[in-house]
């Protein structure tokens, strides 16, 4: 989501100043409410290629998220990639919690898509000081017959340049999102239509 979030803010920095620039035709002789118009279209444009392409960002594989009928909908994941010795206790964490705020939802899948830890690198002026590890389980639910819901939920761990890793979340796991979704949506994400 920061990659988004950064390569959004990129794109309005860059696409407005280009947009907001003045040209000979601009400041021409005219109706001020012309030149303000034309002004308005072409920044109109510019806004609207930068919207195009967040929703290309937000759409694709690496993103996570798919729009269906105007909504935002994670993808359906239900295969479990993770050999880590840790990772059944995990699972469980995320299935104990689950089941207690949906007692009466039918347990799918429970699963964690990634093969290992995503490591990021921590720097403190231009210095590394340490490592950050992050790890997604997502829970897919059977809501009777009505629909699904799939929920997320994240591992994080940090650690400074030579000592152990640490939690460093308040809760363990962190329940991030919650999507629940008709059958129609569940079928077009599983199909990709």
């Amino acid at each position: 989501m920061r990659k988004i979030i950064t390569m959004t803010l990129l794109v309005l920095l860059t696409t407005l100043p280009a947009g907001a620039q003045a040209t000979k035709k601009d400041k021409g002789s005219g109706q001020l409410n012309e030149r303000v118009s034309d002004f308005w279209k072409k920044t109109k444009k510019s806004i609207d290629k930068v919207g195009e392409r967040i929703e290309n960002e937000i759409n694709s594989e690496s993103s996570g998220l798919r729009r269906i009928s105007g909504k935002y909908y994670m993808n359906i994941y239900d295969t479990n990639l993770y050999k880590g010795n840790d990772g059944e206790s995990m699972r469980a964490l995320c299935l104990k919690e689950f089941s207690e705020k949906y007692p009466h939802v039918k347990v799918r899948s429970c699963v964690i898509p990634q093969e290992d830890w995503q490591t990021e690198t921590v720097e403190t002026n231009k210095e590394v000081t340490g490592y950050a590890q992050t790890l997604y389980c997502y829970i897919l639910g059977k809501d009777g017959n009505e629909g699904y819901i799939n929920a997320k939920f994240v591992f994080e761990r940090q650690k400074k340049v030579g000592e152990p890793y640490i939690n460093t979340q308040v809760k363990w796991p962190l329940w991030i999102r919650t999507d629940v979704m008709t059958n129609e949506v569940f079928e077009r994400l599983v199909t990709g239509k």
